[in-house]
């Protein structure tokens, strides 16, 4: 067991890794009453093709199925999981993204017994053709729902434009056709693979003793058996530099038309800080140029161009990346004009003037991450994952410079990566 204690935030981790390989992570937070876990598998939607790890065979798997893994689980022999927390007096709840599956609760209350029920149901799969099928025709149905709002067609419309083989490109909750594929044996296949302890990692935050609580989880997980497999093999297909389309267009029953634009980052060989650097920088030059506080922002507030639903964005992963703005407007035109020609000609006395404004910003938003459970449980698996240690970040932050911002300001946008998904009234 490691315990480390950082001094500038006054923040201790107790950090551990169990024999099966399940490592788990402690933010002890004397006399908070609310108390915290996230049980946080290396598997989300862009994993559908990989390496056996018990034949060696490729494996290709439908759209959709981390998704519908994750909504399985919950199903019991007996009784609701939700029912269970409910008796305890937890909250709990799950979500998928495109790199990792996540389930955790909160509690004020029987914290171990809950935390037990977590990592009970999430290793004890139950998957019959009954449950599958059931399950079907609720995530059709969610499928639907999601088809129906225009801020998520637009933004999957606009991933398949910038990615042509990239799997980030499919909707995490994938289509009717590869869902009602989706069978029982393709969800033991996945969960043999991927929900090995040793890709897992569990994240507790409170009011916690540490010693009671990882001797709790180890005697929990000394009863169990599981196989002595290494993590899977992920296949991800090469990726062009190119974006596969420049404009996507549609037509739904909306009120007012909804802009998305984008620019593909073609990826590079870069070292955990150098992502994460990228992206803190490229956000920062984001902020001061299209933040609210921005003369574009307010500028364009003004004139009605855009409104109050806008933002903007920049995602960075270790095999893609993508600058990302979007919001409403009635006018949808002159805001896809007005915005390309503010990145395309940045002022770089408007960088100048309020970097270190925005530095700071961002300096106390993550002195802010660590009161919001949540929020730092997520983050922290996200750096973890890329060899980054939560506390390093404080000095990637404090060490970007202004010469770096005017750097990328000049190539991050770049109008031949560029691409555009609009939204249009049917009317």
């Amino acid at each position: 067991m490691e315990n480390i204690y950082n001094k500038a935030m006054d923040e201790r981790l107790v950090k551990t890794k169990l024999d099966n390989g399940l490592n788990i992570y402690i933010f002890p937070k004397k006399d908070y009453v609310k108390q915290y876990a996230m049980l946080s598998v290396n598997f989300g939607s862009n994993d559908i093709e990989f390496i056996d790890v018990k034949n060696g065979r490729k494996r290709n798997m439908p759209l959709g199925i981390a998704h519908f893994l994750e909504h399985q689980l919950f199903e019991d022999k007996e009784k609701s999981i939700f029912d269970k927390f409910a008796d305890l007096g937890a909250s709990a709840n799950a979500y998928t993204n495109f790199d990792s599956t996540n389930y955790l609760f909160s509690s004020s209350s029987n914290f171990e017994d809950s935390l037990i029920n977590l990592i009970e149901f999430v290793q004890d799969p139950y998957f019959s053709e009954e449950n599958v099928k059931k399950e079907q025709g609720i995530i059709v149905q969610e499928i639907k729902m999601y088809q129906d709002n225009p801020y998520w067609k637009s933004y999957f419309n606009l991933l398949s434009a910038l990615y042509s083989k990239h799997p980030v490109k499919n909707d995490i909750a994938g289509t009717e056709e590869s869902v009602m594929s989706i069978t029982p044996e393709d969800l033991y296949i996945c969960y043999y693979n991927f929900y090995l302890p040793s890709n897992m990692d569990l994240i507790l935050i409170g009011d916690l003793d540490s010693d009671r609580i990882i001797d709790l989880i180890r005697e929990h997980q000394a009863k169990k058996n599981f196989p002595h497999f290494k993590n899977p093999v992920r296949i991800i297909k090469e990726e062009p530099e190119s974006v596969a389309k420049k404009l996507v267009k549609e037509k739904m029953n909306i009120s007012r038309p909804m802009v998305q634009i984008a620019f593909k980052d073609p990826i590079k060989r870069e070292k955990p800080t150098e992502i994460i650097k990228k992206e803190y920088i490229v956000n920062l030059l984001l902020d001061i140029v299209f933040g609210r506080s921005s003369k574009n922002y307010n500028q364009l507030l003004e004139q009605g161009i855009i409104d109050n639903s806008f933002s903007c964005t920049y995602r960075k992963k270790p095999d893609y990346a993508y600058v990302h703005l979007h919001g409403e407007s009635n006018r949808p035109d002159l805001m896809r004009s007005k915005i390309k020609e503010k990145l395309v000609d940045i002022d770089h006395d408007e960088i100048k003037e309020n970097f270190e404004r925005i530095k700071r910003k961002y300096q106390g938003s993550y002195i802010r991450l660590f009161n919001n459970f949540s929020h730092l449980a997520a983050e922290f698996i996200n750096y973890r994952r890329l060899g980054i240690d939560i506390f390093d970040l404080a000095s990637i932050i404090d060490n970007i410079t202004l010469e770096e911002l005017l750097s990328y300001s000049d190539k991050i946008f770049n109008k031949d990566l560029m691409v555009e998904s609009i939204i249009l009234n049917e009317d």
